[in-house]
């Protein structure tokens, strides 16, 4: 099964997200929660599903590379913290307006921000959906 650019993705989400979430359920109440323990709390709750989804890739041959992307936005006082790894975004909308708050992890991306090729050079180019980060990518990245 192809999912999302990746081999097995779907089972690769399904780990990520639960993962990240038992993460963030186990570990909220231990922490102060200022703003830099938070964004290092969605961090290390990336990194523990980076390894769960790495190790079970690598101990099931019918998983072997598969990946997926990842986005967590934690929601405390008021206050939106996100954690993004891939080509999958987060969106603020307020009113009638919607901002992209995140920049996606891809090849094309990169040539866009280089200057290399347009946004709408983007779209159509071959290459549109390679990423230059997703969750399995390596172990402890």
């Amino acid at each position: 099964m192809e999912w999302g650019g990746y081999n097995g993705g779907e089972i690769a989400s399904k780990l990520a997200i639960e993962a990240a979430r038992r993460y963030i359920d186990s570990h909220f109440s231990s922490i102060e929660h200022t703003h830099e323990n938070i964004l290092e709390l969605i961090r290390s709750a990336m990194e523990y599903a980076n390894n769960v989804v790495f190790e079970r890739a690598n101990n099931l041959e019918e998983l072997k590379g598969m990946g997926t992307t990842l986005e967590i936005c934690l929601i405390y006082n008021n206050k939106a913290y996100i954690g993004h790894i891939g080509d999958s975004r987060i969106y603020r909308i307020r009113g009638k307006i919607i901002r992209k708050l995140t920049t996606d992890h891809s090849y094309v991306e990169t040539l866009v921000k280089g200057g290399t090729i347009t946004k709408e050079e983007a779209k159509h180019h071959p290459k549109k959906n390679m990423l230059m980060k997703a969750l399995r990518m390596c172990r402890n990245c």
